[in-house]
């Protein structure tokens, strides 16, 4: 019985140890319906605002955001225009992120998805 436990905590382990990551997620071209350039500017900021993310405008048509989360930092860009806006990867500190492979740990697909839609949902409470 022993023996069986043992193996079995083996073969757990080195399952726990296999994990494989899923390729990192771009938002691109999202289209949108706003009335310029400024209102989808001030969704981006209201909706990541809402989700802990801090923004910074690069320029015109191009934005930062920031997210910290315990120990871990994702950082994307956002381009955008009147009628689209994109949320692209741009680096991330203890994430596994694999350059050559293009992926990365499973929440930051995750916390993409919920900053998409948090910006959509400003958009739509314009």
């Amino acid at each position: 019985m022993k023996k069986l436990c043992f193996v079995l905590f083996l073969g757990m382990s080195a399952l726990t140890g296999c994990r494989t990551f899923p390729p990192v997620q771009n938002i691109e071209h999202q289209s949108v319906s706003a009335q310029n350039v400024a209102a989808v500017e001030k969704a981006i900021e209201v909706g990541a605002a809402n989700k802990g993310w801090v923004v910074t405008k690069v320029r015109d048509g191009l934005m930062e955001a920031t997210l910290n989360i315990r120990a871990h930092q994702v950082v994307v860009e956002i381009p955008y225009g009147a009628d689209y806006y994109s949320i692209l990867y741009k680096t991330s500190t203890n994430l596994r992120y694999n350059e050559k492979k293009g992926t990365i740990h499973p929440r930051y697909n995750t916390w993409i998805i919920y900053l998409n839609r948090s910006i959509s949902a400003a958009l739509a409470a314009q």
